[in-house]
């Protein structure tokens, strides 16, 4: 938009140069209104809650930025650190603990699973602390630091001579897992400008969400059990009843989790 200030600069005056600079003004207008209208446009019907600071918001007990994670977890004694397993449970299937915002604002969810390697969790802390003032707002972990040893072989060394040693730590994170919290005296396109940031850049794929979002999500999901009388849409009530034998063809992970949708 530098063109605006040139030709005001030059002096440049007739008819077609004011309707140039209408159909400038008005694109830069119309650009600087979207700039936050991609979210919104996904979803209109939700009323968003604008916080003010007469408004009853839960801070923290300790301090409101992100704290630095261990790159490694500490063990005590003068043994080697316990190797483990790819257990790759720790990915698969739905979070059921984490998977709610514990401040009932805005964060970051995980939509499949992955792991989080410490270069990761310093990205998430350097950006979301940049974008924080922290007189109104504050930022939460949802994960916590490295902890599953990932072991790796030198280049050019031979197979054999038992497990290798151990190279790395990672964060295991399920499907639907809250990685980070962000809240205070804001409003939610602020804190969509600092988190859908953050989101972009994880390993796998992930959203920014709010409290007015996932109450959204649930009613919807509450309305479609109630209204839908097709049986076959229940996945539980399909794989209970072993409709069309259907036990044959899939994952005993699934009879737990009641769903399809994870692998």
């Amino acid at each position: 938009m530098k063109i605006l200030p040139i030709l005001m600069r030059i002096g440049v005056h007739s008819k077609r140069t004011g309707q140039l600079l209408g159909q400038l003004s008005a694109f830069h207008l119309r650009s600087q209104s979207r700039s936050f209208a991609v979210y919104s446009e996904y979803y209109p019907d939700i009323q968003w809650r604008i916080i003010k600071e007469l408004d009853n918001v839960q801070f923290p007990p300790e301090k409101r930025r992100l704290s630095t994670l261990l790159r490694q977890p500490v063990f005590s004694g003068t043994g080697k650190p316990p190797k483990m397993a790819r257990h790759l449970i720790d990915y698969r299937g739905p979070e059921e603990f984490r998977n709610k915002l514990t401040y009932e604002q805005y964060g970051i969810q995980a939509l499949e699973g992955g792991e989080l390697l410490f270069g990761h969790l310093e990205m998430i802390r350097l950006t979301v602390n940049r974008g924080l003032e922290e007189k109104r707002m504050f930022a939460a972990w949802g994960v916590e630091s490295p902890w599953k040893a990932k072991t790796k072989r030198p280049q050019g060394k031979r197979m054999g001579g038992g497990k290798a040693e151990i190279h790395h730590y990672v964060t295991p994170v399920k499907s639907g897992r809250i990685i980070v919290e962000m809240g205070g005296y804001l409003d939610w396109r602020e804190a969509y400008r600092v988190l859908s940031r953050v989101a972009e850049k994880l390993p796998f794929r992930a959203r920014f969400v709010s409290q007015e979002l996932l109450e959204a999500e649930t009613r919807i999901e509450a309305y479609i059990a109630a209204k839908n009388v097709n049986p076959f849409t229940n996945v539980r009530h399909v794989l209970a009843h072993n409709y069309g034998g259907c036990r044959d063809f899939i994952s005993p992970y699934y009879m737990e989790w009641g769903t399809t949708k994870y692998h």
